[in-house]
């Protein structure tokens, strides 16, 4: 059965302020996004910075991420946290949003700091600051406990209910 985003008031919340936000626009500048407008979605928020191109700094952590994850990782880059092919399928998904400029759909498998296995749903939303080039990244994260069975491998993706043409679903697998 498909995994449909927008069953998730968090997800498909997020999608329709990104869509709000951006107007007529490709995507949204990050002058838009006010944390204020959303405070149901804020703990379950992420904000990617893109660093000379090539680096990911994470700028905001909502309270629900640290806490499935088991630590706050303001102010710290991808690179620094994860290294090997998780970073590499992090690094292609945050890439794929900068070259397609739409959002993308992810669904993993994640075993936590805190010794717990959960299922992480997550829409990445690009912003610009001159509607052409992403320059960050909003990440709504979900997350789903207790039902590993349901992704195989260590990484397993969902496809989006209905067609959902303007999200782009990642097929990703690692070893």
């Amino acid at each position: 059965m498909p995994y449909d985003y927008r069953a998730e008031p968090i997800l498909g919340g997020a999608l329709a302020y990104w869509r709000k936000k951006r107007g007529s626009r490709s995507m949204p500048s990050r002058r838009d996004i006010d944390p204020v407008d959303v405070p149901t979605l804020l703990p379950n928020l992420q904000l990617i910075e893109i660093v000379g191109g090539a680096r990911f700094r994470y700028r905001l952590i909502g309270t629900a991420l640290v806490q499935a994850f088991g630590r706050d990782y303001t102010g710290r880059y991808l690179d620094d946290l994860v290294q090997g092919p998780r970073a590499q399928v992090v690094t292609e998904v945050y890439n794929t949003v900068l070259t397609a400029r739409k959002p993308v759909f992810l669904r993993s498998r994640y075993h936590t700091a805190r010794d717990v296995d959960l299922i992480a749903n997550r829409l990445y939303l690009p912003l610009s600051g001159d509607d052409s080039e992403v320059n960050m990244i909003l990440g709504a994260l979900t997350f789903d406990f207790g039902m590993i069975a349901a992704v195989a491998g260590a990484w397993g993706s969902a496809r989006l209910a209905p067609d959902g043409a303007e999200v782009e679903v990642m097929n990703v697998e690692v070893a």
